[in-house]
């Protein structure tokens, strides 16, 4: 099932809502009565995303924060999406920070920034950092076993689902396409690239659940 889909999906059982108002469309996220302007581009994949959440990776909806003020941050700051422990939504799991489809190199890089500085202990406190550009996507482990500017050593293969681990990080080289065994023995990089159609994008990973 693709991402417009998911939303479709997510409207018809009540999760996402459009609402129409003289030429402006807004999209509301039900289980926390937050609406946002449907045409940014950013929006759509924050809905996307929010829908995979629900369908593919087994959150619940009332878990799952939009637009959530960081801490300690001024002029106030705010995470795109915050997934939770708890419904009361007091107990930060992972932050997300959402930002349109074909991003530059350089905009990537500044979200994941971005992401660290909301998800990092001193702020939201967050077990996991991620950074979701429509097919572009970085995923970190951003607990105390790692140093606060670390981006290597702690990137992880996609969101753990339902509040569980890690997938396992499995590296693509495009020079071994065509190998039987690609990942015969090969030393990783400092972090894998994904092909997104004929461009290879940032450091990032390739996630299992990308649609």
């Amino acid at each position: 099932m693709d991402r417009p889909d998911l939303i479709q999906r997510a409207i018809a059982d009540g999760h996402l809502q459009i609402i129409t108002s003289g030429n402006t469309e807004k999209i509301r996220y039900m289980a926390v009565n937050h609406a946002e302007k449907w045409s940014d581009p950013e929006e759509k994949v924050r809905a996307a995303y929010y829908a995979e959440l629900i369908y593919l990776y087994d959150y619940k909806p009332e878990c799952i924060g939009v637009e959530i003020i960081v801490p300690d941050r001024t002029p106030h700051d705010r995470a795109d999406i915050v997934i939770f422990r708890d419904a009361a939504r007091t107990q930060p799991f992972a932050v997300i920070e959402c930002k349109r489809d074909a991003v530059t190199d350089t905009e990537f890089k500044q979200a994941i920034e971005q992401a660290f500085g909301n998800g990092h202990a001193h702020k939201l406190r967050a077990e996991y950092i991620g950074v979701v550009a429509g097919q572009t996507r970085a995923f970190y482990d951003g607990s105390d076993r790692y140093g606060v500017l670390e981006r290597e050593a702690n990137i992880i293969a996609d969101l753990p689902a339902q509040y569980g681990k890690p997938v396992e990080f499995k590296y693509y080289y495009p020079e071994d396409a065509g190998r039987e065994d690609p990942a015969q023995e090969r030393t990783p990089r400092s972090a894998s690239t994904c092909a997104t159609g004929n461009r290879f994008a940032l450091p990032i990973t390739c996630s299992s659940r990308m649609i």
